[in-house]
């Protein structure tokens, strides 16, 4: 998900790398949606890069889900937020969710 939401900023390997010797993932449940973050210093402090393009939509069971990373302060987080208006269950995160980009919806 991150290497679609974010293909224009790393390439895919360095991507991975950075993820790999990340901070462990700060997760908070906002009883709508989540921010899952994680921290290392490569990612920079210079800007603030928002990337929801392509639009991807997770789909588990009646929920929808839709999906933003931001790259700021060192810090990078996904943030997962309901589609319809709806809170997420606090158990979306951990479940199988499918994943579908704008052009397969």
């Amino acid at each position: 998900m991150l290497q679609i939401l974010l293909e224009s900023e790393f390439p895919p390997e360095h991507l991975s790398q950075l993820l790999r010797s990340a901070t462990m993932p700060r997760t908070e449940y906002t009883g709508y949606g989540f921010y899952v973050s994680v921290y290392h210093p490569r990612i920079g402090k210079l800007r603030r890069v928002f990337s929801g393009t392509p639009a991807l939509h997770g789909r588990l069971g009646e929920h929808d889900a839709g999906f933003i990373a931001f790259l700021e302060d060192d810090q990078l987080t996904l943030e997962t937020f309901p589609w319809d208006g709806e809170a997420l269950p606090e158990t979306f995160r951990d479940s199988d969710v499918h994943l579908a980009t704008e052009q397969t919806i």
